[in-house]
């Protein structure tokens, strides 16, 4: 039996970085407009709105073309960033699926472009080129490592399309896909639990949503599952940021307090505590507002979306680890307090005792003189 082909479709390649602890956007906007009329090297583009909706629309800019090249030939991208409120920007490299192209050719092309090696040079030199370029509109730029990637397969329609689009999963290796591994070789068990996410909203499209890339078929062509996908990867992203900002600071008051003797005299520890406070109410805000950063999903559908992306990314499990490091830092904030005013109160008492002592002794040198 001839296979199906994929008639049209593109595979998107996310990269998110964080590169800011918050930026103005509308400052952010201004310098690339400046930019774009000076060298024509920024185009800025409208967002789907419809999807998501956030408390600051994110900031979309076309950034020109990626080729990756090879040995078959080189494959050619649209590049474009959306650079968000809360500190992150996503990269997004747009690849066209050659039409005509089976799912198992598909897997291939991606195992291809995966293993670029110059494109997450690529991606992370675009990141800090704009970074550098709006630098001005930020509180301040981070200089962190660590990035989210991520592979979208989006396809618009087949030779012959699919009356429904969840039977694909009984012809086709998805699974392999997703997971970029060799054909036949996955269990029924990892393939259930990766099917387990599929969602439709008509019979004839279809989402499957992974930990590392997702499958869609949207037979409009409308980009608003992979924006609310994209949307949430920023989100975990900057979780993660704060959950490692958290564990340095931890570790940076903990190692302090070990080192240091305690001294009554000395600002050391309330600095300590004060620190410590300063980025309790610093972090608890950031982190409130990324939280809240997502106003309305569209409909059900997207909110539905949108939670199965944050589940599979684990956004609430960062959630969490960060709240009882917040928790531990409130903690930590008052023990050294607490053990400061303690100690303090001790030596209050001590001198007040002293201070009676000096009172009573013309006293008592009296009533020495009075025996005799």
């Amino acid at each position: 039996m001839n296979k199906n082909t994929i008639k049209k479709g593109r595979i998107l390649i996310y990269r998110v970085y964080d590169i800011g602890e918050e930026i103005d956007l509308e400052g952010a906007e201004k310098i690339l407009e400046q930019e774009t009329t000076a060298r024509a090297k920024f185009r800025l583009k409208k967002i789907n709105q419809q999807a998501v909706i956030v408390s600051n629309d994110p900031l979309s800019v076309l950034l020109g073309n990626y080729q990756s090249i090879q040995e078959s030939g080189s494959l050619q991208a649209e590049v474009s960033a959306k650079i968000w409120e809360f500190g992150t920007l996503s990269l997004t490299l747009d690849f066209t699926i050659p039409e005509g192209s089976t799912i198992d050719e598909l897997r291939v092309m991606s195992d291809k472009i995966q293993n670029d090696e110059q494109l997450d040079i690529f991606a992370r030199s675009k990141a800090r080129e704009l970074t550098e370029q709006i630098k001005k509109s930020m509180a301040k730029i981070n200089e962190w490592e660590v990035n989210e990637d991520y592979i979208l397969y989006f396809i618009e329609s087949f030779k012959e399309n699919y009356a429904d689009a969840a039977t694909i999963i009984d012809q086709e290796d998805i699974a392999a896909l997703i997971i970029n591994e060799e054909k036949d070789i996955l269990s029924n068990q990892i393939r259930e639990r990766i099917y387990s996410s599929k969602l439709q909203y008509y019979k004839n499209d279809l989402a499957i949503i992974d930990w590392n890339s997702a499958f869609i078929i949207e037979p409009s062509g409308s980009l608003d599952i992979p924006d609310v996908i994209e949307f949430a990867l920023n989100q975990v992203l900057e979780m993660r940021y704060y959950d490692d900002l958290l564990d340095k600071k931890l570790k940076h008051i903990y190692s302090a307090v070990e080192l240091k003797e305690m001294n009554l005299f000395s600002s050391r520890y309330t600095d300590l505590a004060l620190e410590a406070g300063q980025k309790y109410i610093e972090i608890a805000e950031i982190v409130e507002s990324v939280e809240n950063s997502l106003k309305v999903i569209g409909d059900l559908y997207h909110s539905t979306v949108f939670r199965t992306a944050s589940n599979k990314f684990r956004f609430n499990d960062w959630q969490k680890s960060i709240d009882n490091k917040l928790d531990n830092m409130a903690e930590l904030c008052k023990l050294l307090l607490d053990n400061i005013t303690s100690r303090r109160s001790h030596v209050m008492e001590l001198i007040i005792i002293i201070l009676i002592s000096i009172e009573l002794i013309p006293f008592i040198a009296e009533m020495a003189k009075i025996i005799k």
